[in-house]
Protein backbone atom coordinates (compact mmCIF):
# COMPACT_ATOMS: atom_id res chain seq x y z
CA UNK A 1 0.00 0.00 0.00
CA UNK A 2 1.27 3.20 -0.78
CA UNK A 3 1.70 6.13 1.82
CA UNK A 4 -0.36 9.43 1.12
CA UNK A 5 0.92 11.51 3.94
CA UNK A 6 2.63 14.62 3.22
CA UNK A 7 5.62 13.39 4.45
CA UNK A 8 5.39 10.15 1.90
CA UNK A 9 7.79 9.79 -1.00
CA UNK A 10 6.55 10.25 -3.89
CA UNK A 11 8.52 8.41 -7.08
CA UNK A 12 10.17 9.86 -9.78
CA UNK A 13 7.03 9.32 -12.04
CA UNK A 14 4.97 10.78 -9.66
CA UNK A 15 7.29 13.55 -9.02
CA UNK A 16 7.04 14.51 -12.98
CA UNK A 17 3.61 14.26 -13.19
CA UNK A 18 3.13 17.28 -10.34
CA UNK A 19 3.18 20.05 -13.09
CA UNK A 20 0.69 17.52 -15.27
CA UNK A 21 -1.84 17.71 -12.24
CA UNK A 22 -1.60 21.34 -11.81
CA UNK A 23 -2.17 22.26 -15.51
CA UNK A 24 -5.07 19.79 -15.68
CA UNK A 25 -7.06 21.47 -12.08
CA UNK A 26 -6.55 25.39 -14.01
CA UNK A 27 -7.79 23.95 -17.76
CA UNK A 28 -10.75 21.58 -16.00
CA UNK A 29 -12.20 25.05 -13.80
CA UNK A 30 -11.58 27.24 -17.00
CA UNK A 31 -13.97 24.74 -18.70
CA UNK A 32 -15.84 24.54 -16.63
CA UNK A 33 -16.01 28.32 -15.90
CA UNK A 34 -16.15 29.91 -19.37
CA UNK A 35 -18.47 27.47 -21.54
CA UNK A 36 -20.72 30.19 -21.64
CA UNK A 37 -18.47 33.08 -22.60
CA UNK A 38 -19.50 34.16 -25.83
CA UNK A 39 -16.09 35.83 -26.56
CA UNK A 40 -15.49 37.57 -30.28
CA UNK A 41 -12.93 35.24 -32.40
CA UNK A 42 -10.13 37.71 -33.61
CA UNK A 43 -10.16 38.31 -37.26
CA UNK A 44 -7.55 37.48 -40.08
CA UNK A 45 -6.41 36.78 -43.22
CA UNK A 46 -4.24 33.54 -42.47
CA UNK A 47 -5.16 29.95 -41.08
CA UNK A 48 -7.02 30.20 -37.97
CA UNK A 49 -4.67 30.50 -35.22
CA UNK A 50 -6.19 29.23 -31.32
CA UNK A 51 -7.35 32.59 -30.73
CA UNK A 52 -9.54 32.81 -33.77
CA UNK A 53 -11.11 29.76 -33.65
CA UNK A 54 -14.69 29.14 -33.47
CA UNK A 55 -15.89 29.12 -29.90
CA UNK A 56 -16.71 25.42 -30.78
CA UNK A 57 -13.45 24.52 -31.62
CA UNK A 58 -12.15 26.51 -28.90
CA UNK A 59 -13.89 24.52 -26.53
CA UNK A 60 -12.72 21.32 -27.95
CA UNK A 61 -8.98 22.21 -28.32
CA UNK A 62 -8.64 23.32 -24.38
CA UNK A 63 -10.86 19.59 -23.56
CA UNK A 64 -8.08 17.74 -25.79
CA UNK A 65 -5.34 19.83 -24.20
CA UNK A 66 -6.96 18.64 -20.77
CA UNK A 67 -6.97 15.35 -21.52
CA UNK A 68 -3.67 15.14 -22.34
CA UNK A 69 -2.71 16.78 -19.26
CA UNK A 70 -5.09 13.93 -17.11
CA UNK A 71 -3.07 11.49 -19.15
CA UNK A 72 0.66 13.25 -18.22
CA UNK A 73 -0.74 13.37 -14.72
CA UNK A 74 -1.73 9.48 -14.16
CA UNK A 75 -5.41 9.94 -14.13
CA UNK A 76 -6.79 6.26 -15.02
CA UNK A 77 -10.57 6.38 -14.04
CA UNK A 78 -12.64 5.58 -17.16
CA UNK A 79 -15.00 8.30 -15.47
CA UNK A 80 -12.65 10.51 -15.46
CA UNK A 81 -12.35 10.37 -19.36
CA UNK A 82 -12.36 13.73 -20.96
CA UNK A 83 -12.55 13.05 -24.43
CA UNK A 84 -16.19 11.50 -24.07
CA UNK A 85 -17.24 15.14 -23.25
CA UNK A 86 -16.39 16.47 -26.96
CA UNK A 87 -19.94 16.57 -28.09
CA UNK A 88 -21.55 18.04 -25.26
CA UNK A 89 -18.62 20.91 -25.51
CA UNK A 90 -19.79 21.67 -29.07
CA UNK A 91 -23.18 21.93 -28.16
CA UNK A 92 -22.42 24.12 -25.31
CA UNK A 93 -20.23 26.33 -26.91
CA UNK A 94 -23.69 27.11 -29.28
CA UNK A 95 -25.76 28.12 -25.91
CA UNK A 96 -27.03 24.38 -24.36
CA UNK A 97 -24.03 24.36 -22.04
CA UNK A 98 -25.72 22.94 -18.87
CA UNK A 99 -25.20 19.59 -19.65
CA UNK A 100 -21.85 19.81 -20.11
CA UNK A 101 -21.19 21.70 -17.05
CA UNK A 102 -22.66 19.19 -14.94
CA UNK A 103 -20.92 16.00 -16.67
CA UNK A 104 -17.44 17.78 -16.37
CA UNK A 105 -18.13 18.39 -12.75
CA UNK A 106 -18.65 14.64 -12.32
CA UNK A 107 -15.56 14.25 -14.09
CA UNK A 108 -13.58 16.89 -12.36
CA UNK A 109 -14.70 14.84 -9.32
CA UNK A 110 -13.74 11.29 -10.46
CA UNK A 111 -10.54 13.06 -11.34
CA UNK A 112 -9.82 14.43 -7.97
CA UNK A 113 -10.52 11.25 -6.03
CA UNK A 114 -8.59 9.22 -8.27
CA UNK A 115 -5.14 11.57 -8.33
CA UNK A 116 -5.82 11.65 -4.53
CA UNK A 117 -5.91 7.54 -4.51
CA UNK A 118 -2.85 7.80 -6.12
CA UNK A 119 -0.49 10.65 -4.39
CA UNK A 120 -1.76 13.47 -1.70
CA UNK A 121 0.53 15.70 -3.65
CA UNK A 122 -0.85 15.21 -7.11
CA UNK A 123 -4.49 15.83 -5.44
CA UNK A 124 -3.20 18.98 -3.77
CA UNK A 125 -1.49 19.70 -7.36
CA UNK A 126 -5.04 19.43 -8.83
CA UNK A 127 -6.67 21.59 -6.40
CA UNK A 128 -4.04 24.45 -6.67
CA UNK A 129 -4.88 24.82 -10.56
CA UNK A 130 -8.44 24.47 -9.60
CA UNK A 131 -8.34 27.58 -7.34
CA UNK A 132 -5.88 29.87 -9.51
CA UNK A 133 -8.05 29.26 -12.63
CA UNK A 134 -11.20 29.91 -10.52
CA UNK A 135 -9.30 33.09 -9.03
CA UNK A 136 -10.60 34.51 -12.35
CA UNK A 137 -13.24 32.28 -13.14
CA UNK A 138 -15.47 33.26 -10.78
CA UNK A 139 -15.07 36.79 -11.11
CA UNK A 140 -15.67 36.96 -14.91
CA UNK A 141 -19.11 34.73 -14.28
CA UNK A 142 -20.51 37.68 -12.04
CA UNK A 143 -20.06 39.70 -14.88
CA UNK A 144 -21.81 37.38 -17.87
CA UNK A 145 -24.84 37.26 -15.18
CA UNK A 146 -26.82 40.07 -14.87
CA UNK A 147 -28.34 40.01 -11.38
CA UNK A 148 -25.00 39.42 -10.20
CA UNK A 149 -23.31 41.21 -7.22
CA UNK A 150 -19.79 42.21 -8.91
CA UNK A 151 -18.44 43.37 -5.57
CA UNK A 152 -19.48 40.34 -3.73
CA UNK A 153 -17.82 38.20 -6.39
CA UNK A 154 -14.03 39.91 -5.87
CA UNK A 155 -14.59 39.67 -1.98
CA UNK A 156 -15.81 36.60 -2.18
CA UNK A 157 -12.75 35.10 -4.77
CA UNK A 158 -10.08 37.33 -2.47
CA UNK A 159 -11.77 36.34 0.50
CA UNK A 160 -9.02 35.92 3.06
CA UNK A 161 -10.03 32.20 3.84
CA UNK A 162 -9.60 31.46 0.10
CA UNK A 163 -6.93 32.91 -0.32
CA UNK A 164 -4.57 31.56 2.45
CA UNK A 165 -6.15 28.16 1.27
CA UNK A 166 -4.37 28.43 -2.01
CA UNK A 167 -1.43 29.64 -0.12
CA UNK A 168 -0.91 26.45 2.07
CA UNK A 169 -1.44 24.18 -0.89
CA UNK A 170 1.66 26.16 -2.10
CA UNK A 171 3.65 26.06 1.30
CA UNK A 172 2.18 21.72 1.18
CA UNK A 173 3.46 21.59 -2.53
CA UNK A 174 6.70 24.16 -2.14
CA UNK A 175 9.37 21.22 -2.06
CA UNK A 176 8.62 20.15 -5.48
CA UNK A 177 8.28 23.23 -7.06
CA UNK A 178 9.64 26.19 -8.42
CA UNK A 179 10.78 27.64 -5.07
CA UNK A 180 11.28 31.39 -6.65
CA UNK A 181 7.79 30.52 -8.44
CA UNK A 182 6.11 29.88 -4.76
CA UNK A 183 7.07 32.83 -3.16
CA UNK A 184 6.54 34.89 -6.41
CA UNK A 185 2.90 33.65 -6.60
CA UNK A 186 2.17 34.06 -2.43
CA UNK A 187 3.60 37.85 -2.64
CA UNK A 188 1.21 38.73 -5.42
CA UNK A 189 -1.55 36.58 -3.78
CA UNK A 190 -1.25 38.89 -0.93
CA UNK A 191 -0.54 42.08 -3.13
CA UNK A 192 -3.68 41.49 -5.04
CA UNK A 193 -6.23 40.57 -1.98
CA UNK A 194 -5.61 43.78 -0.64
CA UNK A 195 -5.60 45.89 -3.50
CA UNK A 196 -8.73 44.47 -4.56
CA UNK A 197 -10.54 44.99 -0.92
CA UNK A 198 -8.91 48.53 -1.50
CA UNK A 199 -10.72 49.61 -4.59
CA UNK A 200 -14.02 47.51 -3.84
CA UNK A 201 -14.56 49.23 -0.69
CA UNK A 202 -13.91 52.32 -2.90
CA UNK A 203 -16.60 51.22 -4.76
CA UNK A 204 -14.53 51.20 -7.78
CA UNK A 205 -15.51 48.04 -10.12
CA UNK A 206 -13.35 47.38 -13.11
CA UNK A 207 -15.22 46.53 -16.67
CA UNK A 208 -14.92 43.43 -18.05
CA UNK A 209 -12.34 44.40 -20.39
CA UNK A 210 -9.95 45.45 -17.86
CA UNK A 211 -10.84 42.20 -15.60
CA UNK A 212 -9.64 40.11 -18.74
CA UNK A 213 -7.00 42.40 -19.45
CA UNK A 214 -5.55 42.30 -15.85
CA UNK A 215 -6.65 39.39 -13.78
CA UNK A 216 -6.89 36.66 -16.62
CA UNK A 217 -3.32 37.42 -17.81
CA UNK A 218 -2.15 37.40 -14.22
CA UNK A 219 -3.74 33.68 -13.44
CA UNK A 220 -2.26 32.67 -16.71
CA UNK A 221 1.10 33.84 -15.28
CA UNK A 222 0.52 32.08 -12.41
CA UNK A 223 -0.15 28.78 -14.15
CA UNK A 224 3.03 29.32 -15.95
CA UNK A 225 4.95 29.44 -12.68
CA UNK A 226 3.48 26.61 -10.76
CA UNK A 227 3.46 24.50 -13.51
CA UNK A 228 7.06 25.23 -14.88
CA UNK A 229 6.08 26.44 -18.12
CA UNK A 230 8.23 29.50 -17.48
CA UNK A 231 10.96 30.44 -15.66
CA UNK A 232 10.54 33.20 -13.37
CA UNK A 233 13.80 35.25 -14.68
CA UNK A 234 12.32 34.88 -18.15
CA UNK A 235 9.88 37.24 -17.38
CA UNK A 236 12.73 40.28 -16.48
CA UNK A 237 14.22 42.31 -19.22
CA UNK A 238 17.83 43.60 -19.47
CA UNK A 239 16.80 46.47 -17.36
CA UNK A 240 14.87 43.99 -14.50
CA UNK A 241 18.33 41.78 -14.21
CA UNK A 242 20.36 44.67 -14.21
CA UNK A 243 18.15 46.36 -10.97
CA UNK A 244 18.74 42.77 -9.89
CA UNK A 245 22.09 43.62 -9.63
CA UNK A 246 21.42 46.77 -7.90
CA UNK A 247 19.37 45.10 -5.28
CA UNK A 248 21.17 42.49 -4.18
CA UNK A 249 23.73 44.81 -3.43
CA UNK A 250 21.59 46.92 -1.28
CA UNK A 251 20.12 43.83 0.30
CA UNK A 252 23.89 42.02 1.31
CA UNK A 253 24.09 45.91 2.91
CA UNK A 254 21.17 46.20 4.95
CA UNK A 255 21.43 42.81 5.98
CA UNK A 256 24.67 42.49 6.72
CA UNK A 257 25.98 46.35 7.64
CA UNK A 258 26.12 45.88 11.29
CA UNK A 259 29.30 43.38 10.90
CA UNK A 260 31.37 46.11 9.22
CA UNK A 261 32.49 48.16 12.45
CA UNK A 262 33.58 44.76 14.25
CA UNK A 263 35.47 43.42 11.38
CA UNK A 264 37.31 46.87 10.70
CA UNK A 265 38.67 46.74 14.34
CA UNK A 266 39.21 42.65 14.29
CA UNK A 267 41.31 43.55 10.77
CA UNK A 268 43.29 46.83 12.54
CA UNK A 269 43.85 44.88 15.65
CA UNK A 270 45.27 41.80 13.41
CA UNK A 271 47.54 44.29 12.08
CA UNK A 272 48.84 45.41 15.43
CA UNK A 273 49.32 42.15 17.04
CA UNK A 274 49.84 39.84 14.39
CA UNK A 275 53.68 40.60 14.52
CA UNK A 276 53.91 40.23 18.59
CA UNK A 277 51.46 36.64 18.41
CA UNK A 278 53.98 35.54 15.91
CA UNK A 279 57.15 36.12 17.84
CA UNK A 280 55.37 34.50 21.17
CA UNK A 281 54.15 31.62 18.96
CA UNK A 282 57.83 30.92 18.30
CA UNK A 283 59.24 31.73 21.45
CA UNK A 284 56.46 29.60 23.55
CA UNK A 285 54.69 27.03 21.09
CA UNK A 286 57.38 25.67 18.95
CA UNK A 287 60.31 25.47 20.87
CA UNK A 288 58.49 23.73 23.80
CA UNK A 289 56.94 21.34 21.16
CA UNK A 290 53.12 22.50 22.14
CA UNK A 291 52.91 23.30 18.88
CA UNK A 292 53.15 19.89 17.32
CA UNK A 293 51.19 18.15 19.70
CA UNK A 294 47.94 20.43 18.53
CA UNK A 295 48.82 19.88 14.85
CA UNK A 296 48.66 16.12 15.59
CA UNK A 297 44.96 16.48 18.07
CA UNK A 298 43.57 18.35 15.28
CA UNK A 299 44.81 16.20 12.54
CA UNK A 300 43.01 13.33 14.92
CA UNK A 301 39.75 14.99 14.48
CA UNK A 302 39.85 15.38 10.76
CA UNK A 303 39.84 19.08 11.06
CA UNK A 304 42.24 20.04 8.02
CA UNK A 305 42.58 23.36 5.85
CA UNK A 306 40.64 21.89 3.53
CA UNK A 307 37.97 20.82 4.93
CA UNK A 308 37.60 24.35 6.58
CA UNK A 309 37.64 26.04 3.15
CA UNK A 310 35.35 23.72 1.99
CA UNK A 311 32.79 24.07 4.75
CA UNK A 312 33.23 28.48 4.95
CA UNK A 313 32.61 27.77 0.40
CA UNK A 314 29.77 26.25 1.14
CA UNK A 315 28.12 28.80 3.76
CA UNK A 316 28.96 31.59 1.44
CA UNK A 317 27.87 29.74 -1.63
CA UNK A 318 24.68 29.31 0.23
CA UNK A 319 24.43 32.73 1.63
CA UNK A 320 24.63 34.24 -1.91
CA UNK A 321 22.13 32.01 -3.35
CA UNK A 322 19.50 33.18 -0.32
CA UNK A 323 20.20 36.62 -1.38
CA UNK A 324 19.59 36.19 -5.16
CA UNK A 325 16.97 34.54 -4.80
CA UNK A 326 15.47 36.83 -2.89
CA UNK A 327 16.05 40.11 -5.33
CA UNK A 328 15.04 37.52 -8.02
CA UNK A 329 11.82 37.01 -6.10
CA UNK A 330 11.14 41.05 -5.54
CA UNK A 331 11.96 41.88 -9.29
CA UNK A 332 9.58 39.37 -10.68
CA UNK A 333 6.90 39.81 -8.22
CA UNK A 334 6.89 43.51 -9.38
CA UNK A 335 7.23 42.46 -13.21
CA UNK A 336 4.57 40.15 -13.61
CA UNK A 337 1.78 42.09 -11.42
CA UNK A 338 -1.10 42.88 -13.47
CA UNK A 339 -2.88 44.69 -10.88
CA UNK A 340 -2.87 48.18 -12.10
CA UNK A 341 -4.09 46.27 -15.42
CA UNK A 342 -7.57 44.94 -13.61
CA UNK A 343 -8.11 48.63 -11.50
CA UNK A 344 -6.87 51.20 -13.67
CA UNK A 345 -6.40 54.81 -12.37
CA UNK A 346 -9.46 56.84 -13.37
CA UNK A 347 -7.95 59.82 -15.89
CA UNK A 348 -9.84 62.20 -13.68
CA UNK A 349 -8.46 61.06 -10.49
CA UNK A 350 -4.59 61.07 -12.13
CA UNK A 351 -5.55 64.83 -13.21
CA UNK A 352 -6.39 65.96 -9.70
CA UNK A 353 -3.24 64.18 -8.17
CA UNK A 354 -1.12 65.84 -10.86
CA UNK A 355 -2.59 69.31 -10.14
CA UNK A 356 -2.60 68.63 -6.04
CA UNK A 357 1.07 68.30 -6.77
CA UNK A 358 1.81 70.80 -8.96
CA UNK A 359 0.29 73.28 -6.49
CA UNK A 360 1.60 72.21 -3.60
CA UNK A 361 5.48 72.06 -5.20
CA UNK A 362 4.30 75.81 -6.20
CA UNK A 363 3.56 76.71 -2.93
CA UNK A 364 6.76 75.24 -1.40
CA UNK A 365 8.82 77.46 -4.18
CA UNK A 366 7.11 80.81 -2.92
CA UNK A 367 7.60 80.11 0.65
CA UNK A 368 11.50 79.11 -0.32
CA UNK A 369 12.07 82.71 -2.47
CA UNK A 370 12.87 85.32 -0.04
CA UNK A 371 11.18 88.67 -1.14
CA UNK A 372 13.24 91.78 -1.83
CA UNK A 373 13.62 94.45 0.88
CA UNK A 374 12.03 97.91 -0.16
CA UNK A 375 14.50 100.98 0.43
CA UNK A 376 12.86 103.66 2.55
CA UNK A 377 12.13 106.80 1.18
CA UNK A 378 15.42 108.97 1.38
CA UNK A 379 17.76 106.00 0.38
CA UNK A 380 19.67 106.03 -3.07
Amino acid sequence: MQPTGDNATMSPLEDANLAAAVALGWRVAELYSLVDDSHECSPDTLLPAHGSLSPADQLELQLRAAAGDAQRAGVTSDEASLIELIGLARNGAEGDHQPFRERLRDCHVEISKDLWATSESLGKAYELGNGISDTYGLVCRAYREPKADRAAAWRRVFDEGRIERIKKLLDDLQSRLDATAVTVVREQLDTWQAGVLKHVDADEIPKLEDVRRGLRRQTVIWRQLIAGDKEPEAYLGDDERAHIRDKLRDLAWKRYRFLVPPVLVGLAALVFFLPRALDWYHESLVQSGFASVVVAAVGALGITRASVVLTLRTRLHEWADLLWHRAVVSEVAQATLTLEQAFPAAPGRDHTRIAAATTWAAGRLKASVTPARTAPQGEA
